[in-house]
């Protein structure tokens, strides 16, 4: 297992190089000036240039890319071009906020999308699996801002229990903090909870059809212990794979959701960013997000290998 879990350590490391590379060197095809974002258009042709040279703009791009990727490795993502900010610092004071709400939609999903997966598999066939799966096949297609912005208008502003916009951080109170991203966790679990339904009935209605569940049930084992000791640790394998791919899709939504709730997230910033041209924000948040995705599928690598026992010898 040990090994395992190197290997896929190792594994994530260019993953996250290359997706910092590709958004560095599509970010050079832009004909941002930073010279002339941070000093205006008024400033001189001697101040935009040693400003250039301040920041290493003038130097090939391997070298720039070099230099970048070597300082982001010690935690220092450069400074915004709008101003004397560090981009670290910047990510981080937003980071909570976007990450509260990725974690709270892959929550949402993984629950709300087992039970019903599971109800819809141990009853394959009939009238609840027929029901569970058209509204999983409806929910896939409803668009998360679309569904926030319902929770706003009939449950948030007409009832007094849910903000619509008001985020509350983790470390002024963990009660309110939790009452805070409950709706917008939902509006970005929903489309990722009907997929996990419709895989983990698949897999259910699979792995209730192979033999030595017939067996147990054959020699007088009870139904609800196969159910939920045997198949359900089977079953569960497939779905704890697709949940890292989940995550770097709610961590995307959580960025159009802030907008919809007005939290003072990752979203708000890099919005901000592009349109004023600051991309070592934008090189910074993709970074960040790529680091986090991955942390995550090493997470659920790591649960992988304990769930399913041939992983184990490695």
């Amino acid at each position: 297992m040990t090994r395992t879990v190197l290997i896929r350590v190792v594994s994530l490391i260019p993953l996250v190089i290359l997706a910092s590379f590709i958004t560095f060197s599509l970010l050079q095809l832009t004909e941002t000036d930073p010279a002339i974002v941070r000093l205006g258009d008024d400033a001189t042709e001697e101040a935009y240039e040693a400003f250039r040279e301040q920041i290493g703009v003038n130097d090939p791009f391997i070298v720039q890319y070099g230099r970048w990727l070597g300082n982001a490795a010690t935690g220092d993502l450069g400074e915004s071009w709008n101003g004397p900010n560090q981009v670290s610092q910047l990510l981080k004071e937003r980071l909570s906020v976007t990450f509260s709400l990725a974690f709270g939609g892959l929550f949402v999903a993984a629950t709300i999308g087992t039970v019903l997966g599971i109800a819809a598999g141990v009853r394959a066939g009939r009238a609840t699996d027929t029901v569970i799966t058209a509204a999983a096949s409806s929910g896939q297609a409803l668009p998360n801002f679309w569904v926030g912005i319902l929770l706003v208008a009939f449950v948030a502003l007409p009832y007094d229990v849910f903000p619509a916009t008001a985020y509350t951080g983790p470390t002024e109170s963990v009660k309110d903090w939790l009452i805070s991203i409950t709706l917008p966790s939902i509006a970005l679990g929903t489309a990722a909870a009907a997929a996990i339904a419709r895989q983990t009935r698949a897999a259910f209605v699979r792995v209730l059809h192979e033999p030595y569940i017939r067996t147990a049930l054959s020699v007088g084992l009870s139904r609800r212990s196969i159910l939920y000791r045997t198949a359900l640790r089977n079953a569960s394998i497939p779905v704890v794979t697709s949940a890292a791919t989940l995550f770097g899709t709610l961590l995307g939504g959580a960025v159009v959701v802030e907008a919809v709730f007005a939290y003072p997230g990752l979203g708000s910033l890099v919005l901000e960013a592009i349109q004023n041209g600051d991309l070592p924000i934008v090189l910074g948040f993709v970074f960040v997000a790529a680091v986090g995705v991955a942390l995550v599928q090493l997470t659920l690598d790591i649960t992988y290998t304990i769930i399913d026992p041939r992983t184990r010898v490695a």
